[in-house]
């Protein structure tokens, strides 16, 4: 039942605004900034309890005119009243501001990456951060300072994936209340197809005809240097021995020379849909960037000539991710 009582008290700003019109959530396109009127306070499912406490010692101190049980319970509600303020205080005029965002492949995490500034003398709280889907994030930040924090959503397909509205939130300082406050934010990403685990590769090149050697057959004649790992890497390049030695997971990157212009043409992948397709195409682009090749990539409607690098590989890769929107 208190259960009960808290979500449709949560759910009470909405129920009493003016029919007709939209509820007005600051917009962190630049910085919203939380002022008085965006935060509702309300009592959470422990505060609740402890209100009715302190009730049922008032009914009992006006029943046997006790004096001490006056004195202990309005100092309670003193308290009570005092975490209410310290609550609406812990988010008022903190500054929201959009960091960044990070692409990802279908299956994983889209990451935004927000800073909370506080312009105030005062630190801030346990302040936590959730998306509509119910992803948090827990974060403090220091007076005149400011805190970053990343909401990881879940991409399951791929496409466009945006943050939308969020909810910051704290029950400090004594979990009695729950202050929170609405923010749109309009930001997204791009989410790429999924590598496929093996695509065989395309007979390739320009006029040549030449065959594409696959990953774990091409670039392995001169080592070139080591790089981060990224999503879809040969286990077979990975350098494990700088894992054991707790230097991060990095992959051996591998240089042919004289290596032919690869094209990786739609008409080259197979499939029985259109995304098992573009799991093959992803696949190609990343062991050809993996191993330091010039690529070009043909989709219907969209040719992009042979370049190389991470600028390249991303360019091919909002392509696939785009594949179908773009008209």
């Amino acid at each position: 039942m208190v259960e009960t009582l808290q979500r449709w008290l949560e759910a009470l700003p909405l129920r009493l605004r003016p029919r007709g019109l939209r509820y007005q959530a600051a917009s962190a396109r630049a910085a919203a900034v939380l002022y008085g009127h965006r935060i509702f306070v309300l009592p959470t499912k422990q505060g609740l309890v402890f209100l009715g406490i302190l009730l049922l010692m008032l009914l009992g101190a006006m029943n046997y005119s006790n004096n001490m049980a006056f004195v202990l319970t309005f100092w309670l509600g003193s308290i009570t009243l005092v975490s209410l303020f310290h609550s609406y205080r812990n988010l008022a005029q903190l500054e929201l501001r959009l960091a960044g965002a990070e692409p990802c492949f279908a299956g994983g995490h889209a990451a935004f990456h927000l800073l909370l500034h506080n312009p105030s003398a005062r630190p801030r709280f346990d302040i936590e951060l959730r998306s509509g889907d119910g992803t948090e994030a827990l974060t403090s930040v220091d007076a005149q300072a400011q805190s970053r924090a990343t909401l990881a959503l879940p991409a399951p397909r791929r496409g466009r994936v945006g943050l939308g509205r969020i909810t910051l939130a704290s029950r400090y300082p004594l979990g009695l209340f729950r202050a929170w406050a609405y923010i749109d934010v309009e930001a997204e990403t791009l989410v790429y197809p999924r590598p496929a685990h093996h695509a065989p590769p395309p007979h390739s090149g320009q006029g040549g005809g030449e065959r594409r050697q696959s990953r774990d057959e091409a670039g392995s004649d001169d080592f070139h240097g080591l790089r981060g790992y990224q999503p879809g890497d040969s286990p077979r390049h990975i350098d494990w021995k700088a894992l054991a030695r707790e230097q991060g997971l990095v992959t051996k990157q591998f240089q042919r020379h004289q290596s032919p212009e690869l094209w990786f043409d739609w008409a080259d992948s197979h499939g029985a849909d259109g995304e098992t397709r573009l799991s093959q195409l992803c696949r190609w682009l990343l062991d050809a960037d993996s191993q330091q090749q010039r690529y070009g990539l043909r989709l219907p409607g969209v040719t992009l000539a042979p370049g190389q690098g991470r600028h390249h590989l991303d360019q091919c890769l909002a392509r696939l991710a785009l594949f179908g929107e773009e008209a």
